[in-house]
C-alpha cells in the first residue's frame, strides 16, 4: 500500500535537493510492520546518497532506474517496502561504466566505489556498490551529512547487458561463461577436492584458449576469474541488442531478460517525500521479476535484518550501551522488582470505583489504548484522558519544537489539561501510558515528568500499552521479530507495573527477549508483569461489539444506550461525527452528479500499460469504454474512468501516434453517457464508496481488495 503516514509532509522535494522534515524520522508502523527511528535514518542516508548519484547522472545524461525491492516499493508502497533496507538501481551497461568512471572523479570524497575491476581482491559482486564509509562513524560531521546514521550506508547498482541477436553467438557466450564460473568455484574449493584439484590447471588452460586471455595464477586467481566472467557478461554492446539481461540471474536461471525498449523512457515516481526514476514499463519489469508483485511477502532477504545490526552490536559492545536507543538497564529493573515485591506484600485496597488517568500522546496512537479506556468507562470508574505534548528530538540529543495534538482527539473523550491536573493530590489508582522511550529516542521525546521512570511514582499501578499496533510475525524468521525485540527493550517495559499486549505471540517474544537480557531467574517476574489483553490494539472493537451485543439483549439495558455507544465506537479511531460522514456522502453524491443513485465501477489504467502496449493499449481502452457504455444504458451503473496521474503527467513520453489516439479516446470518453472522466483522480478519495474495480494492478487495486471491493485485473490482449 502507499505510505499514508500522517506525519509525512505532502510536499514532494526534488531528489537533487533532498531534505527531510523532523517527522520523517519518527518510528511508525506500515502494513503492520514496525519501523524504528534508526531504520528511518538509514533510509534517509541512502536517499541522500542517491541525491548525489542523481546529480551526477543529470549532469552527464546518464539514465538510472529504480530496481528490485526499490522499484517494488515505489509502485506498491510509495516508498520503501516497510521490511526492506536495500536500495537498488540499475543502469544499462554503457551508462554503468560511464557512471563509475565519472563518479570516482567528481562525487564527494566521502564515497567509496566498489566494482570487481577496480578492486584487486575482497569484492566479488557482479554489481557495483557505492558506500559512504567503511567503518562506524559517530562524528558530528558524518551524522549531520547522513541524517544521524553512524553506520555504513550503501546503494547497489546493477548493470544490464546486451543479448546477442545471433543465437549461436549467444549460446557460445553462455557456455563459456558457465565454464569459467565452474572453474572459479573449483579454484575456491581446491582444498576440498583433493586429487581432483589437479584437473583445475587443465580447465584453466581451456578457459584461457576459449576467451583469448592469460590468467595470473596464485592468490589472485579467483579475482582474475571474476573479472573474466564480468568481461564475458559485457561482450554484447547494449547498442547492438534488442534484449538486455541481468546477467548473473539470466545465466543461472534463464530469466531476468527484457526487451530493451522497456527501458527507453523513465519518469519520477513518488518515493517517501521525493521521487525516484522508474521505467515507464514498470509493470512489465516487476511482473517478470516477481509474478504477482502486488501480493505481499514479508519474509525473504539475503542478509540479517536490519542490515546494520552487526555494526549496531559492535558499537554497543565498544561503548557499553547503544547511544542511539535504550539499552536494558539491570539497575532500573531492580527498582521495578522492589516495587513489585512491595505491592505484593502490601497490596493496595480494592476499590469499586477507581481513578484512572490515561496519558496518550499522538492522536494516531489513541486507538491502541481506546479499548482499555472503554473498559474502565463501562465499569463505572472515574476516567480522565490527558494527552501529553511531545517534542522533536535529534541524534545530538537536542530538543526541538513542541507538538500539542489535543484538538485531534475525539470530542467525546472530554480531554483535560495534562499540565494542570493535580497528580499528587489525586494520586490516581491507575495511570495508563503509551510512550515507551523516556529520553531514549533520537526523534521524539516528552517532558521528563512523563517519563515512565518518573510517572510511576504518581500512581499505585502504572500500565504500559504499546503505542504501535503491529502484526504478529508469521514465523520465527520473520523480520517482524526483530522489531518486537526493539519494542520489548524500552524503559516503559522495565518501569511499569503491568504491560498489556494484543497477542500471545507478541508476549512470547517479549518474554524471550527480556529473559535473555535479565536471566532465566527473572522469568516469573516478567510472566506476571506482561499480559495479553483483548482491550489493546486496533482490534479491541471486536471484543467490545461482542459485549455490547450481549448487553443489548439483556432486559436491564436500554436499547438507546447501546445505540449511543455504537456511534461512539464507530467513530473512535478518527474522531469523526455522524455529521462528518453525512458531509462526505454529500460530496460523493455531488461528484457523481446525475449518476448519484447508480452503482459505481472504477476503471483505472496506468502509464505502464500505455507505454508498453502502445496502440494496443488504446484499443483496449476503447473496447472497455464501449462495454461500460452499453452497461450504463440500463440506468443502474456509472463507470468512472481514472487515468493514473503519472500517465497524464508523462504522456509526452509516448509515441506521437499513441498520444494522438489517446487524446481522441479522452474526448470520446468525456462525451459518453454513463461515463465520468476523472483526470484529477478525485474519486480516489472515496474508495470506500466504490462498488467494483477494474483495471491495472497497483496500490488502488490492492486497497480495494483489502476493503473487500470486487477487483478485476485488466488483460490488454483480451
Amino acid at each position: 500500500m502507499i505510505n499514508t503516514n500522517p506525519d509525512e509532509e505532502k510536499n514532494i522535494v526534488p531528489l537533487e535537493n533532498i531534505s527531510f522534515p523532523d517527522s520523517f524520522f519518527r518510528e511508525e508502523v506500515r502494513n503492520g510492520f514496525y519501523i524504528p527511528t534508526m531504520m528511518k535514518r538509514y533510509w534517509a542516508g541512502q536517499l541522500q546518497m542517491l541525491s548525489d548519484i542523481h546529480k551526477l547522472c543529470q549532469k552527464y545524461d546518464i539514465k538510472w532506474f529504480a530496481d528490485y525491492g526499490t522499484l517494488l516499493g515505489a509502485v506498491r508502497h510509495g516508498g520503501y517496502i516497510p521490511w526492506d533496507d536495500d536500495f537498488d538501481i540499475f543502469m544499462l551497461r554503457d551508462d554503468y561504466e560511464r557512471f563509475f568512471e565519472l563518479a570516482k572523479k567528481e562525487m564527494p570524497s566521502v564515497y567509496i566505489f566498489l566494482r570487481i575491476k577496480d578492486i584487486e581482491e575482497g569484492y566479488d559482486n557482479y554489481l557495483g556498490r557505492v558506500v559512504n564509509c567503511n567503518t562506524i562513524d559517530c562524528s558530528e560531521n558524518h551524522l549531520g551529512q547522513f541524517s544521524g546514521c553512524p553506520y555504513t550506508v550503501g546503494i547497489d547498482i546493477f548493470p544490464m547487458d546486451g543479448i546477442y541477436k545471433d543465437e549461436a553467438k549467444e549460446k557460445d557466450r553462455l557456455a563459456r561463461a558457465k565454464k569459467v564460473i565452474m572453474v572459479h568455484d573449483a579454484v575456491e574449493a581446491a582444498d576440498e577436492l583433493g586429487s581432483l584439484a589437479k584437473n583445475i590447471e587443465f580447465l584453466l588452460l581451456e578457459v584461457e584458449k576459449e576467451n583469448h586471455v592469460h590468467l595470473r595464477r596464485g592468490k589472485k586467481l579467483t579475482h582474475e576469474l571474476n573479472k573474466l566472467i564480468e568481461k564475458i557478461y559485457m561482450e554484447c554492446p547494449v547498442s547492438e541488442a534488442d534484449q538486455v539481461a541481468m546477467m548473473p540471474f539470466y545465466l543461472q536461471y534463464g530469466n531476468h531478460i527484457y526487451p530493451k525498449k522497456a527501458f527507453t523512457e523513465s519518469f519520477g515516481m513518488r518515493y517517501e517525500n521525493t521521487t525516484v526514476q522508474v521505467p515507464c514499463c514498470y509493470d512489465y519489469k516487476l511482473s517478470c521479476d516477481y509474478g504477482n508483485y502486488m501480493e505481499i511477502h514479508k519474509g525473504g532477504g539475503m542478509h540479517e535484518y536490519p542490515i546494520y545490526i552487526s555494526q549496531e552490536r559492535a558499537l554497543a559492545e565498544k561503548m557499553g550501551h547503544n547511544p542511539y536507543r535504550y539499552t536494558f538497564d539491570a539497575n532500573a529493573m531492580l527498582l521495578s522488582v522492589r516495587r513489585y515485591m512491595s505491592r505484593m506484600l502490601t497490596p493496595a485496597p480494592q476499590k469499586e470505583k477507581k481513578t484512572v488517568v490515561f496519558l496518550p500522546c499522538r492522536a494516531i496512537w489513541w486507538d491502541t489504548m481506546e479499548g482499555l479506556w472503554h473498559k474502565y468507562k463501562s465499569e463505572g470508574h472515574d476516567v480522565h484522558v490527558l494527552p501529553i505534548n511531545f517534542y522533536d528530538a535529534n541524534f545530538l540529543g537536542k530538543v526541538g519544537e513542541m507538538h500539542d495534538e489535543r484538538a485531534l482527539f475525539p470530542e467525546y473523550l472530554n480531554i483535560e489539561d495534562c499540565e494542570t491536573f493535580d497528580y499528587a493530590g489525586v494520586h490516581p489508582d491507575v495511570i495508563v501510558i503509551q510512550v515507551p522511550y523516556d529520553e531514549w529516542n533520537t526523534s521524539l521525546t516528552v517532558h521528563e515528568f512523563f517519563y515512565s521512570s518518573n510517572i510511576v511514582n504518581a500512581t499505585d499501578e502504572l500500565i504500559y500499552v504499546p503505542c504501535f499496533d503491529i502484526d504478529d510475525p508469521i514465523d520465527d524468521d520473520d523480520k517482524a521479530c526483530r522489531g518486537i525485540e526493539i519494542l520489548a527493550e524500552q524503559p516503559a517495559v522495565v518501569n511499569s507495573d503491568k504491560v498489556l499486549l494484543k497477542s500471545e505471540k507478541q508476549r512470547e517474544l517479549y518474554l524471550k527477549k527480556l529473559i535473555e537480557l535479565s536471566g532465566e531467574e527473572t522469568r516469573a517476574y516478567w510472566e506476571n508483569k506482561i499480559e495479553v489483553s483483548p482491550y489493546v490494539g486496533k482490534d479491541w472493537q471486536k471484543q467490545i461489539e461482542s459485549e455490547k451485543t450481549e448487553d443489548c439483549g439483556s432486559e436491564t439495558v436500554d436499547s438507546s444506550e447501546c445505540t449511543d455507544t455504537d456511534a461512539e465506537v464507530k467513530h473512535a479511531h478518527t474522531g469523526k461525527s455522524s455529521d462528518d460522514d453525512a458531509e462526505r456522502e454529500a460530496q460523493w453524491r455531488d461528484f457523481l452528479g446525475k449518476y448519484a443513485d447508480r452503482k459505481t465501477v472504477v476503471y483505472y489504467f496506468t502509464i505502464s500499460t500505455l507505454m508498453y502496449h502502445g496502440e494496443a493499449a488504446v484499443d483496449k481502452f476503447e473496447r472497455v469504454l464501449d462495454t461500460f457504455a452499453d452497461s450504463a444504458r440500463s440506468g443502474n451503473l456509472v463507470a468512472i474512468f481514472v487515468p493514473q496521474d503519472y500517465l497524464t503527467a508523462n504522456l509526452d513520453k509516448a509515441a506521437p501516434l499513441v498520444r494522438e489516439r489517446y487524446s481522441s479516446f479522452i474526448e470520446k470518453a468525456k462525451n459518453t453517457e454513463g461515463i465520468i472522466w476523472d483526470e484529477e483522480n478525485l474519486s480516489l478519495s472515496y474508495i470506500d464508496k466504490w462498488n467494483a474495480y477494474y483495471g491495472d494492478t497497483g496500490t488502488t487495486a490492492m486497497e480495494c481488495a483489502q476493503r473487500k471491493i470486487p477487483v478485476m485485473i485488466e488483460n490488454v490482449k483480451i
